[in-house]
């Protein structure tokens, strides 16, 4: 009985280890290949845009307020390179996806015109691009006929 016991023990230890490698064991979610962040934009201002990130990691600010709706986000963060954004967006408030990096600098496109005034209440997290996508990522599996 005991070896028994001990035998159901290690077999399961080894399914959870073994299911590690496949899983992000962090945030407890298969490893799809992609890391596309749902990225809620909440404000479009004159010199950023405002997101919030849908992610179980701590990115962006916690428990930062809108002034002008008074309703309070968690992990929220701002992209100074609006181009992009609205080219994809043409200034709906939607949810994109995007890889990301913090960053301090102060990005534009130099293929579009910025607006360069001071918005108020902004979040301290500043974060760019590397990849924006309309649509989350999407399997490789394909439909068997």
């Amino acid at each position: 009985m005991k070896k028994l016991f001990l035998s159901s023990l290690v077999l399961s230890l080894g399914i959870q280890f073994a299911s590690c490698k496949k899983m992000d064991c962090d945030s407890h979610q298969p490893k799809t290949g992609c890391e596309l962040i749902p990225a809620k934009i909440i404000r479009y201002d004159c010199d950023r845009v405002i997101f919030q990130l849908l992610t179980n990691e701590k990115i962006g600010d916690e428990n930062w307020t809108d002034e002008s709706s008074g309703e309070t986000y968690q992990n929220v963060a701002s992209c100074f390179n609006t181009c992009p954004i609205s080219n994809i967006t043409k200034g709906n408030m939607v949810t994109l996806y995007v890889k990301l990096k913090e960053t301090e600098e102060f990005l534009t496109n130099g293929d579009c015109f910025q607006c360069l005034a001071i918005s108020s209440n902004v979040p301290k997290k500043q974060i760019d691009f590397l990849e924006i996508k309309i649509e989350p990522c999407q399997s490789d599996v394909k439909p068997t006929n």
